[in-house]
């Protein structure tokens, strides 16, 4: 039963971090920097902190106990990761749901899933259950290579179709000009390097095992412990995020979007709590799945979060009027992807 309640928040947690950045495509008067600032602010500080003090007793005397290496370690790692928050921003709003979702976060499976592994756990890496997250990872990537692939042909198909990023006019925020193939492979670039950085959040939550420690200490479920990490990760997080915000927002004269648009800001307050939400599940399942916790957890959650992210592509029109021959590809990337949340999640069973 331990178990279905990790596999249980772990599923809901992708699910909800995976349509999470559908309210971007709500907004009619501000623009992307306008959505991404309230977006960071909320989802990276507000909601962290509102979580942690909420779930965790004498939340003030577990930071107070907490030495300079146990803060700057999870800061240094979160504010690294804020690269990758900032380019699955842009991603979304330049490529839309579909490629940004699996090219990052089938990137950011990758490493998330093996590095906590290696780092941490490296006696099982020759074992079963080490082999079947590998395995898993591999078959992953495949499947999130197609979703990329299928991409880049739907960005060719809506451009013979005079539609930019396959999305329609009223979708102000989203709404691109046809991408050359040049910008088009510069971007999945950016994208597959944000990836890569996507596992230091996963990292941070594993060296913070000194803080959930202590918050235990303070009498903290073991299972909410996780949440004293995030607010400390994520403030770090959030430096690069709203300077970019703050830069554009200055450069393009849109300050102004959040007096005449200001009905607006349920959109990234909607988006914030879903993301943040999301996380915080996530990090209460790993604690139900045992020495492995983070490594599968984290593919667990990240996969799912690809495969709600191509179901929210789907109803939000990115792949409208698309040739069948570009479905058949976004088709077997998603059975890929099953086919690797059934691979990693075997290997707990394995472990077991």
């Amino acid at each position: 039963m331990i178990l279905f309640h990790g596999f249980a928040l772990t599923f809901l947690a992708g699910v909800s971090v995976g349509f999470c950045l559908w309210s971007l495509k709500w907004a009619r008067n501000w623009k992307w920097e306008n959505f991404w600032l309230v977006y960071t602010i909320a989802s990276m500080i507000i909601v962290p902190f509102a979580i942690a003090f909420c779930f965790l007793p004498h939340l003030g005397r577990v930071y107070s106990s907490l030495t300079p290496s146990e803060i700057l370690v999870p800061f240094v790692l979160g504010a690294s990761w804020g690269f990758c928050q900032l380019g699955a921003g842009v991603s979304t709003h330049k490529l839309g749901i579909a490629v940004s979702s699996a090219v990052l976060n089938g990137v950011g499976t990758a490493f998330g899933t093996v590095l906590p592994l290696i780092l941490l756990h490296r006696a099982l890496m020759l074992q079963t259950s080490g082999r079947l997250i590998f395995a898993g990872t591999a078959v992953m990537l495949v499947g999130a290579g197609l979703c990329g692939w299928s991409g880049y042909h739907r960005e060719e198909e809506a451009k013979q179709q005079g539609r930019g990023s396959g999305f329609s006019t009223e979708q102000s925020a989203m709404n691109q000009d046809s991408l050359t193939r040049r910008q088009y492979v510069l971007l999945v670039a950016m994208t597959v390097g944000a990836g890569v950085l996507a596992s230091l959040l996963n990292v941070a939550l594993a060296y913070g095992g000194s803080i959930m420690q202590k918050a235990c200490a303070q009498g903290a479920q073991a299972s909410w412990a996780p949440f004293a990490v995030w607010p400390i990760a994520l403030l770090g997080g959030s430096i690069v995020n709203i300077g970019y915000c703050i830069y554009l927002l200055t450069t393009n004269h849109t300050w102004g979007n959040f007096v005449h648009g200001a009905k607006e800001v349920f959109n990234p307050l909607l988006a914030a709590c879903l993301w943040m939400g999301g996380i915080a599940l996530y990090s209460s399942g790993t604690s139900y799945l045992g020495v492995l916790g983070v490594s599968i957890g984290f593919g667990l959650y990240m996969i799912v979060n690809i495969v709600s992210g191509q179901f929210a592509a789907i109803a939000t029109g990115e792949w409208h009027l698309m040739r069948a021959s570009i479905y058949r590809s976004f088709a077997a990337g998603i059975a890929c992807l099953v086919l690797a949340v059934v691979t990693i999640g075997a290997s707990n069973y394995v472990s077991k």
